[in-house]
């Protein structure tokens, strides 16, 4: 009966720690649990607020006082626009390269398919 006793007190003292430790474990996965939690909300606020700020930026009529207060451009007149036919008789002379060719594969032009 001793034997028995004992193997039982031994059993029993090696399940309450293995409780003890699995108590412990679950406790600091719960607290892991709850820190992602926290940050997954705060993650969808800074979305939201993100989100709420691409909106006011991308407004077209804030677009388009800050291009007009920013960028010297002008809207296309419709006396701009060319059929691709008389793109050449916009361009300025250049007797040395013809519109139609490309450049020479020498020089400093080597390689180069634009005006520089």
């Amino acid at each position: 009966m001793r034997q028995s006793t004992l193997a039982l007190v031994l059993i029993t003292v090696a399940v309450g720690v293995g409780l003890f430790l699995i108590k412990y474990r679950v406790q600091g996965l719960e607290a892991q649990l709850q820190t992602l939690n926290r940050n997954i909300v705060q993650d969808r606020e800074r979305i939201h607020v993100l989100r709420a700020e691409w909106s006011h930026f991308n407004e077209p009529d804030r677009l388009r006082a800050l291009a007009g207060k920013h960028l010297d451009m002008i809207p296309v007149h419709s006396e701009q626009v060319v059929e691709r036919g008389r793109i050449e008789e916009k361009l300025p002379e250049r007797p040395d390269i013809p519109f139609d060719q490309p450049a020479a594969e020498s020089g400093d032009n080597a390689g180069k398919e634009f005006w520089p």
